[in-house]
């Protein structure tokens, strides 16, 4: 669970179902636009390094049809309600769910976890990120 603001730099460990977008809506709206749908059980698979100078590590999840249909039913709500997704590349077919390390751990290939929540991250004052929503995954 994430706390309720932390640094920019220490992101607790999550898996991205949506990278960062751009909306008129507010965080409640933007939960609102999210899918209902039951925990879903993910597995680390592969260790890479992602960014354009490959120096960000991470692991990367075992293919998963509950993840990328909630993946791709999540960027469908939020551009049909407006909102800007950057990084289009990373989007639907280009969805690589991952997992990148965090100073307070990572996932290890085979590790097992499952996905109880989504949380609504927005940007705040002094480099701060703040959860503005919270949506419980429920069966």
């Amino acid at each position: 669970m994430f706390p309720a603001t932390f640094p920019a730099a220490d992101w607790p460990l999550h898996v991205t179902i949506v990278p960062p977008f751009e909306t008129e809506l507010d965080a409640d709206a933007v939960a609102a636009l999210l899918p209902r749908v039951a925990p879903i059980p993910v597995a680390g698979g592969a260790r890479e390094r992602f960014g354009a100078h490959r120096t960000v590590p991470v692991t990367v999840l075992r293919p998963s049809t509950p993840l990328l249909a909630l993946h791709t039913a999540a960027v469908d709500a939020l551009e049909a309600a407006g909102a800007t997704l950057r990084d289009a590349h990373h989007l639907r077919e280009g969805y690589r769910a991952h997992a990148t390390d965090q100073r307070t751990g990572r996932l290890h290939p085979g590790e097992r976890a499952v996905l109880t929540e989504l949380s609504v991250v927005a940007r705040a004052p002094g480099g701060l990120r703040r959860v503005a929503a919270r949506v419980p995954l429920h069966p």
